[in-house]
């Protein structure tokens, strides 16, 4: 006469239902962990492409007004070729006609400007932009300045002379602005490498 069983589960029962529990849910926390590690490298990505073409644009521009300020004499372009590390780290300072104070409420007008690095606390270079209002003499002191970015791998800005393409230019010697200018960009985010390029023809 075989014994009757009361409701409830046995031991084994149990055990089965945590394993294939514990199955399921190692699996939805997976897709999960996958989609928040895709979600923020995405929005990483999208973070650097914003700066990127910020950056580009914004020195495109900038540099198509370049002024030597003929009137007063006070304009100047100087740019500097810098290497750290085996890469480019140049810098370059110049006035210009534009629209100013990206900061704040923007306005037409003179300023000189400057992007260049400056080392953080922690010893990573940052990408720095000065902006002055106040046109004097040299043409990279003064004014506000703000990191842009401290993800750059490397800046390589080359100046146009007939021909010749050069890593320096200076005002005070070549009595002119460049013909064109050549600005290369590449930023690192998530083990990657993400490249902007441009090339500016100040109104000489």
């Amino acid at each position: 006469m075989k014994a009757s069983r009361n409701g409830g589960f046995t031991l084994v029962e149990i055990l089965v239902a945590v394993m294939i529990f514990g199955i399921i849910f190692s699996f939805i926390f997976g897709v999960l962990t996958s989609s928040l590690a895709a979600s923020k490298e995405a929005q990483n990505r999208m973070a650097v492409d914003h700066i990127g073409r910020f950056f580009i644009q914004k020195i495109t521009a900038e540099l198509t007004t370049a002024t030597l300020l003929p009137m007063s004499g006070r304009g100047a372009l100087v740019g500097r070729h810098f290497t750290v590390n085996g890469k480019s780290h140049d810098e370059i300072h110049f006035t210009s006609f534009g629209q100013t104070y990206y900061t704040a409420l923007p306005r037409a007008g003179m300023a000189e400007i400057s992007y260049y690095f400056r080392a953080k606390k922690s010893g990573t270079p940052a990408l720095m932009r000065r902006e002055s209002d106040i046109i004097e003499e040299p043409v990279d002191q003064g004014g506000e300045s703000l990191e842009l970015t401290p993800q750059v791998q490397e800046l390589s800005i080359k100046y146009k002379k007939g021909d010749t393409w050069g890593n320096a230019w200076d005002t005070a010697q070549n009595h002119a602005l460049p013909e064109a200018v050549s600005i290369e960009l590449s930023l690192a985010a998530d083990d990657k490498t993400y490249f902007y390029s441009a090339v500016a023809r100040p109104q000489t």
